[in-house]
């Protein structure tokens, strides 16, 4: 149910929501499952949330193999969607996590002032996680070589996740499909080069991100990305009010694992927030460990 569809509930939201889009960007060769619980919080709160797939970035399931599209399309099915929710509400709100906050960054570097605020989880600016093997910065000789294109990233144990509960469901889910909760079996080379090469823009551009508020959510124990991509965005970022907040029980997956309530609550705190232009007083770089 979207915040602008006719039901009694509606009576009791209040008409700041109404007027706040929130658009959600899963992680690179997955689907919006990633972010269902966050999706469903926003959505009871009354927000207008619009999960995305876009081509040639997200999982299909009707494709015998994946291949990704040139980041720059990615970024423009985002600007596509934003310009689409800026004709009908105030306020955007893009959250991603993982390659989603680079698109999440990448979006509000092309659309300016046209996106209000970031949420920002397990953002993924720098493959140095604990997982990470040392061989990963050969990773790049891959992506423009010939034989890079018969290389597939497979996943494997953790899968992102801290809870053993949660990676033994994740583990049955791969053995009988392509695709589970926390992504992809396997990450072909094309859109990891064009994941890498996004990354590359943003990081080149951080500065140009013009809204006024990002909130960036991490685990002290990201297996993928370390807590110092944090540091990356304090230091780059020009906005007028940065928060970040480091989970404790988690590992990369934070909206499936451990920490994800926590998550949850932070998000729609800060959608509040966004949505009723209270809290933004908060220093650049502040960071709050849970």
């Amino acid at each position: 149910m979207s915040a602008r569809e006719p039901s009694g509930l509606l009576s009791f939201v209040h008409p700041a929501v109404q007027r706040t889009a929130v658009v959600l960007l899963h992680g690179l060769c997955s689907t919006p499952d990633e972010l269902l619980t966050v999706q469903s919080a926003l959505r009871d709160g009354g927000y207008a949330v619009h999960p995305m797939s876009i081509p040639g970035y997200s999982f299909d399931a009707n494709a015998p193999m994946q291949q990704a599209a040139p980041f720059q399309q990615w970024l423009d099915s985002i600007e596509a969607q934003v310009t689409t929710l800026r004709e009908t509400h105030e306020r955007v709100l893009l959250v991603g996590i993982s390659a989603g906050s680079s698109l999440a960054l990448g979006a509000a570097i092309r659309c300016g002032d046209a996106v209000d605020a970031l949420v920002l989880m397990s953002t993924t600016l720098r493959f140095d996680g604990w997982a990470i093997p040392r061989t990963q910065v050969l990773l790049p000789l891959a992506y423009y070589t010939p034989l890079g294109r018969l290389w597939q990233y497979r996943e494997r144990p953790p899968y992102g996740v801290k809870n053993e509960r949660v990676r033994a469901w994740i583990e049955r889910e791969l053995r009988h499909r392509k695709i589970s909760r926390a992504g992809s079996s396997v990450i072909g080379v094309s859109h990891l080069r064009e994941h890498h090469r996004l990354i590359r823009h943003v990081r080149a551009n951080l500065h140009r991100v013009q809204c006024d508020r990002v909130l960036a959510l991490h685990a002290q124990q990201d297996e993928v990305a370390s807590v110092a991509n944090l540091e990356i965005l304090a230091r780059g970022l020009r906005c007028r009010s940065f928060r970040s907040v480091v989970v404790s029980n988690s590992y990369h997956m934070i909206t499936i694992d451990n920490d994800r309530q926590q998550v949850v609550r932070e998000t729609v705190a800060f959608a509040d927030e966004v949505a009723h232009g209270t809290g933004a007083d908060a220093p650049i770089s502040s960071l709050k460990a849970s």
